[in-house]
């Protein structure tokens, strides 16, 4: 029998990071059914860790995405992951948006904390003491509330350790993940929020990235597009 697989994907620039993903996904990834009964959902999928250094940091902050990769409204993305339109989201009438959770609930409204502050407390403290800490992490999970629900979030924990100097890295573990149309703005996102929340208040930078998904998924209804992905050719400056 074939099990979906498990690789790492190491990279200095984000966009082969997901091309070379969506490549492995559709040609090693096990063919399975997720969802329910009432709307089954015919995927390729693997376990996937990316690290992603160098280059691709940059990329990330500087909003870039691929140039086949399908979505493109990544600043109105963004924007969910903000406090403004969190009250937008907290205030609106039934039905008005559209999303059963959004990260930023989840890390500061509906947690005992505020998540993304603890974030910041816990990154200062491991600056203060030149001591890192494997401690400093948020999570998303409301077992009253997620536990068998067909929304649940799929970002599930968020770790933010110091590495000394202004250095800091980011681990990002997700139980769900949609490869070809979601990856990408996805982490720009989170980088996005964290960086504004938490590295840069504290004067730091992120200088590395480790990325896992337990299901990195390409819908079936999505795998001929996917199909034309091609890499990126790489500049002699190494971009």
């Amino acid at each position: 029998m074939k099990y979906p697989p498990t690789t790492l994907i190491q990279e200095n620039n984000f966009h082969n990071a997901w091309a070379r993903a969506v490549r492995y996904v559709l040609r090693d990834g096990k063919q399975i059914t997720i969802g329910d009964k009432s709307e089954p959902k015919p995927i390729r999928d693997a376990c996937v860790l990316f690290e992603l250094t160098g280059n691709a940091i940059r990329q990330i902050e500087d909003h870039e995405l691929h140039p086949q990769f399908p979505f493109r409204l990544v600043n109105e993305y963004c924007e969910e992951f903000t406090s403004e339109f969190q009250k937008k989201y907290l205030n609106a009438e039934d039905g008005t948006l559209k999303f059963s959770y959004t990260y930023y609930d989840r890390l500061t409204y509906r947690s005992d904390v505020n998540q993304l502050d603890a974030l910041k407390d816990g990154l200062k403290n491991q600056i203060k003491s030149n001591i890192s800490s494997n401690r400093n992490q948020g999570t998303t999970w409301i077992p009253r509330i997620d536990a068998g629900h067909p929304a649940s979030p799929c970002l599930q924990r968020i770790v933010i350790r110091y590495l000394g100097g202004d250095d800091a890295d980011v681990h990002l573990t997700w139980r769900s993940r949609d490869l070809y149309t979601a990856w990408q703005v996805n982490i720009i996102a989170i980088i996005d929020m964290l960086n504004r929340e938490v590295i840069r208040p504290n004067e730091c930078r992120i200088a590395k990235i480790v990325d896992y998904s337990d299901s990195l998924h390409i819908y079936r209804s999505d795998i001929k597009e996917a199909e034309k992905i091609k890499l990126v050719p790489k500049n002699p400056q190494g971009d």
